[in-house]
């Protein structure tokens, strides 16, 4: 796990190099153990790295690393969970290595097969790769985008970077804010700019699943690699329990110790203890609550005494943990608004001091097995929809235009459209009566093509494909990334192995959410292993007791009403009087929905 930087000028700069380690050096945090540099000699292109140390400790593992002949560059982020068995197939073909890592890998891989190398990984990745001999940029991000790829173009070139502050000293680029990017942000259900936009005019970051070539300096090709069928057929708990066990058992491979968060939910029990039973004696697992009482971390003690974990528990403390707030937004470079990863950095920093680089956790599970309430609606919405023929939803669209702002227009409204579209409607819906920033109908509809083209036949998993990918980005591959990359941890994520994620999207939503009960086929490949106590539970989040309006209206407050105090509009791109009467309404009653606004607004200050 580390940062990478790719640089790539349309011209030669004899400054490249110090360019190159003033960009290493603002984001050392995601790889401490190791800096590493390659300038070509034209001057034209750089590459650096920063390394957190995990497969192959030696100084062999470094990078940026080269080919046997030189012709090839590589720096690259993250895990290839599979490269021992890619190691084999190449060695058979004759393929010599020098190290015992998975980078090197790669670097052969490019070799026989060229960009298609992409196909062969499995794993989480970010990378940029440099063809002396094509004289081009090959660059790819692993499927779900659990490794982030920041890419900006200007009239000097191509900056490639694991960070918005590391990208935005690249010379030359707009850094004026994104209407676009600021009004799909404000957003009902989001809590970050989605991909591919930034908060910045000349910053985007490459979609999951993605690869690119530059050629001169600039991208020539951008394309999509991975195209996941959305066929649903019979899938059972011990094919679920197969799969789940795999993916636990290749994060488990690492040359370092590797960790566990543990909330006592079926998530982090389930990996917990299929952690023990494949050998991780003297596991070590670490939870949050919100004080000594949270009932969360009653629950994270049963499993660990029942799994005879070495387990540690925190509580929060407002103060220190708005700290880590402010220094998140800094560290990612644009505005975020999302509690628990304050939560996360401060076990990652716990993690951390006990000499612990690598942290397992159950980010995803609830997107892909159907884990929040909010499923048992769409369910019955779903069945409902089947029963809607194609020729009224003409009719449906204009019903829905009738009917006040609520559940039942959003019903009316998803019954107007075909499916692939039926999520785009609801924002565009929504964006057309945005409060503070407007956002276009293109725009929304731009931003969820991706992973619409060959949709869903349910609405349920349509809606759950977008949760994923798009709307619970925040919390699923941001979260698995930011905090845990600002305290130099690595932290891996078995529920978004993309094998398992497909096998997720094969499984009919009935085999799901069954009689109302949640994440049914995941329990049921859990039976046995998790108590059924916590088996059956009710649902709780990380850091569930610790909520967003008891916190912003408390310990926060004074900073709260200072921003606000001094509210920037950014240029009139955001409502003045729409965001004084959203605080007043706050201060009035703290509810979660304007909680919500607030904390993104909030985030904003932060930032600028």
């Amino acid at each position: 796990m580390c940062g990478i930087v790719a640089l790539f000028r349309k011209s030669p700069d004899a400054d490249l190099s110090r360019l190159l380690q003033g960009m290493l050096a603002c984001q050392s945090h995601r790889g401490p153990d190791a800096t590493g540099s390659w300038i070509d000699p034209e001057k034209r292109v750089g590459l650096g790295h920063n390394r957190l140390a995990i497969v192959d400790l030696s100084p062999a593992g470094n990078q940026p690393m080269a080919s046997a002949d030189g012709q090839l560059q590589l720096t690259y982020n993250g895990e290839i969970y599979n490269w021992r068995e890619l190691r084999r197939e190449l060695e058979a073909k004759g393929r010599r290595f020098r190290s015992d890592s998975d980078t090197e890998v790669i670097l052969h891989l490019y070799e026989e097969h060229g960009v298609e190398l992409v196909h062969k990984l499995r794993g989480m990745f970010a990378f940029a790769l440099w063809d002396g001999r094509a004289k081009r940029l090959f660059a790819a991000r692993d499927r779900l985008g659990k490794k982030p790829l920041i890419l900006g173009e200007s009239a000097a070139g191509l900056v490639i970077a694991s960070e918005i502050p590391t990208a935005r000293m690249w010379p030359g680029l707009d850094l004026s804010v994104d209407p676009t990017a600021l009004g799909l942000y404000l957003l009902r259900n989001l809590r970050n700019v989605p991909d591919p936009w930034t908060f910045w005019k000349g910053l985007r970051r490459l979609p999951p699943g993605h690869a690119l070539i530059a050629e001169g300096g600039r991208v020539v090709q951008q394309w999509r690699y991975w195209r996941p069928r959305f066929d649903t057929r019979p899938v059972s708990p011990e094919e679920v329990r197969a799969v789940f066990d795999e993916a636990v058992a290749l994060r488990r491979i690492a040359d370092v110790e590797v960790a566990a968060l543990l909330s006592g939910g079926v998530d982090s029990s389930g990996i917990c203890q299929a952690m023990v039973a494949q050998g991780s004696d003297g596991l070590r697992t670490y939870a949050l609550g919100r004080d000594e009482d949270d009932e969360e971390l009653a629950r994270a003690g049963l499993m660990a005494e029942r799994l005879g974990t070495r387990h540690k528990s925190f509580v929060f403390e407002p103060e220190r943990f708005h700290d880590h707030h402010a220094q998140l937004i800094a560290r990612f470079g644009e505005p975020i608004a999302l509690l628990p990863l304050a939560h996360a950095y401060e076990l990652c920093r716990q993690i951390r001091d006990d000499g612990v680089k690598v942290v397992m956790t159950g980010h995803g599970a609830d997107e892909l097995f159907y884990g929040y309430t909010g499923y048992i609606r769409q369910a019955r919405l779903s069945e409902a929809l089947t029963m809607v023929p194609p020729v009224l939803r003409p009719l449906a669209r204009m019903a829905a235009d009738l009917l006040p702002n609520g559940p039942a227009r959003d019903a009316v409204r998803v019954a107007g459209h075909p499916p692939g579209a039926r999520k785009a409607a609801l924002y565009i819906d929504e964006a057309a009566d945005a409060p503070f920033a407007p956002v276009s109908g293109d725009a929304v509809r731009h931003w969820l093509s991706t992973w619409m083209q060959v949709p869903p036949s349910a609405y349920i998993d349509e809606s759950a494909v977008i949760g994923l990918m798009h709307e619970n980005l925040h919390s699923v591959q941001i979260a698995g990334d930011l905090p845990a990359m600002a305290a130099s941890i690595e932290c891996r994520c078995p529920f978004l192995d993309h094998e398992l994620v497909e096998l997720a999207w094969a499984t009919p939503y009935r085999s799901k959410v069954a009689n109302g009960r949640l994440k049914a086929i995941l329990k049921d490949a859990l039976k046995g292993r998790v108590p059924e106590e916590l088996l059956n539970a009710p649902k709780r989040g990380f850091g569930y007791h610790i909520q967003e309006a008891e916190v912003l209206s408390g310990p926060w407050k004074p900073r709260v009403d200072a921003a606000f105090a001094a509210f920037d509009d950014l240029g009139g791109l955001i409502d003045r009087k729409a965001v004084t009467a959203l605080k007043q309404r706050f201060d009035a009653k703290p509810d979660p929905a304007s909680a919500q606004l607030i904390a993104k607004l909030y985030a904003i200050s932060l930032v600028r």
